[in-house]
């Protein structure tokens, strides 16, 4: 929220605020040069009609060949320059949020069209938010050169040339930046790859789920610590190296909590976000979108390391803009592919095996966040990951009535990309009562497909501590440095 309201405050100063005080300039440039040549009449021949006002106007002298070449008329003119300039300015960045709220719109209504759509809304405002931070340094450095002619009589040309090259290259470099987020995005993750090998009755029960769903089977398998599962079709490169095409990813600690059952139902889930349009998302969309987010993200910390990035400040409302308008678009179809997703695993697994599947991932998602802090307060004595948050969750499971932080609602944030747990089970025919009585630990889990997941956790786990190792160290070598400078 804080956010969205500092993206309105910026957009308000930038398209009204910013232009309306250089037209202000402008004005009261031309209208000061013209009390200056009527004070001179008056001074030598008593008071002016009207009339006699009229003829000495700048407008009408400026048009004497003669007199135009005179510096009063120069600034006469670019007084009128600025007016002009910074109406367009004003209207030509007002044409751009029309056209980025009319891109998501249309997204909105034709979801096939978000991933064009949305390079088109970033491209446009790449290249508008660098015309429109360029034009504006320019009427800026105008307008603060009438004023240093108006109040002191001279220019200060070195600064207006410093103005004009920070504001220009901050406006340019930023758009630059923008029209980079269109590149396809690498998905870094700590996992393993599985082959047939591996895993051949896994891969069995990938390649059934596959043929009842009429999809084809993923290209690779991998596993990770962490309780999440999904389905994507960019390069993903994990510490055994880099695989292309369709990549399923399922949690190594899940397995430990699902039965077989309930692994079909979240394999099914998984495989629908390759059907149809969803392959196209996932490939095209969702990586560009987030590279956006993040390149948002880094201009806006930046703000606060280096005081030379302060030149992009006024371009950052029409970055955020895009971003929040496509992000409600985003998250509404990605939440409405979410229920089709569970609704294709009901009818490969049944309702209450997709449905108790979705609770035990709640659950997990929460003790891995527990056994996290733990981690980091205490690594040396911490227990493999993947098993330790899967004892964890079982024994929240294992409780007679769910937790109170189970039940969210139904009403989903605007920006979630999946809808609020109860309305999935609501989708199902369920509620969470009714799913709550049927989550039990696994009598025989999941992770039995999986011959040596025990290696596979330790080698997991190993690269788990360098990598939480390697982040103690940079967090600690910036507390260090933050209490140094002060």
């Amino acid at each position: 929220m804080e956010d969205t309201a500092q993206s309105k405050a910026g957009l308000v100063v930038l398209l009204l605020l910013l232009p309306v005080l250089i037209w202000i300039t402008g004005w009261y440039t031309r209208h000061h040069l013209n009390q200056f040549i009527v004070d001179i009449a008056e001074a030598e021949f008593g008071p002016l009609t009207a009339r006699q006002r009229e003829r000495i106007h700048l407008s009408v002298l400026c048009q004497d060949p003669e007199v135009s070449k005179e510096d009063i008329c120069f600034y006469y003119q670019a007084g009128g320059w600025l007016q002009w300039g910074s109406f367009l300015s004003a209207v030509g960045g007002l044409g751009l949020l029309w056209f980025v709220n009319h891109q998501a719109n249309q997204s909105r209504n034709h979801y096939e069209q978000l991933p064009q759509r949305f390079r088109q809304a970033v491209q446009a405002a790449g290249l508008g938010a660098g015309c429109l931070g360029v034009t504006l340094t320019v009427l800026l450095a105008g307008a603060l050169a009438l004023v240093m002619v108006i109040i002191a009589e001279r220019i200060w040309v070195g600064l207006l040339i410093g103005i004009v090259i920070v504001g220009g290259a901050a406006a340019l470099s930023t758009a630059s930046a923008a029209l980079s987020w269109g590149k396809p995005l690498e998905h870094t993750e700590i996992a393993s790859i599985i082959g047939w090998d591996d895993a051949p009755r896994l891969w069995r029960l990938i390649h059934e789920v596959a043929q009842d769903i009429g999809t084809s089977p993923p290209d690779n398998l991998i596993l990770t610590l962490d309780p999440s599962c999904y389905a994507v079709e960019v390069p993903v490169t994990t510490p055994d190296g880099q695989l292309d095409g369709r990549t399923l990813c399922l949690s190594l600690g899940l397995l430990y909590l699902f039965d077989e059952r309930e692994l079909r139902a979240v394999i099914a889930h998984e495989l629908a976000h390759f059907h149809g349009e969803d392959t196209r998302y996932s490939r095209e969309y969702a990586p560009t979108f987030r590279a956006a987010a993040d390149a948002l993200e880094n201009l806006r910390q930046s703000l606060g390391r280096d005081l030379r990035a302060l030149g992009v400040l006024p371009l950052l409302p029409i970055f955020a803009f895009t971003i929040e308008r496509f992000a409600h678009v985003t998250a509404e179809h990605s939440r409405e592919r979410e229920f089709l997703a569970d609704e294709t695993a009901a009818h490969v697994a049944g309702s209450t095996a997709i449905a108790t599947a979705l609770a035990k991932v709640a659950v997990a998602a929460i003790t891995w966040r527990v056994y996290l802090r733990q981690f980091l307060e205490d690594p040396d004595d911490a227990p493999p990951a993947a098993s330790a948050f899967a004892w964890l969750s079982a024994r929240i499971l294992d409780e007679f009535l769910p937790p109170p932080w189970l039940a969210t609602g139904k009403t989903p944030h605007p920006i979630d990309t999946h809808p609020p747990l109860e309305a999935r089970f609501e989708a199902l025919g369920l509620t969470l009562q009714e799913v709550w009585l049927n989550v039990k630990p696994a009598p025989v889990a999941a992770a039995t497909l999986v011959p040596d997941i025990v290696e596979l956790e330790a080698e997991l786990f190993a690269h788990f501590q360098t990598l939480t190792d390697l982040l103690r160290r940079v967090l600690k070598a910036k507390e260090t440095q933050s209490s140094s400078t002060q």
